[in-house]
């Protein structure tokens, strides 16, 4: 079932996830597959000031994204 959104993962967020311990990188992949359907979660930040750019933590993570049109692109997870 194709989803509403399309997920591109900037090149240093994929580092980023791939660095990551994989309990944390199992969360991370999770909330991004949820991303997909939903972008804009009760529990995501709007960055203020910022137009389309939202934050999201899970299992110790950061995760900055932009949304545009009906693509997210994950620019950082920390």
């Amino acid at each position: 079932m194709p989803t509403p959104y399309h997920i591109l993962i900037a090149p240093t967020a994929h580092r980023q996830i791939r660095e990551l311990l994989p309990k944390n990188k199992k969360a991370v992949i999770k909330l991004l597959e949820s991303l997909a359907i939903n972008p804009r979660p009760a529990d995501s930040r709007k960055i203020e000031g910022m137009i389309g750019l939202y934050c999201d933590e899970v299992s110790h993570s950061r995760v900055l994204y932009k949304i545009e049109d009906q693509e997210i692109l994950i620019l950082l997870v920390k």
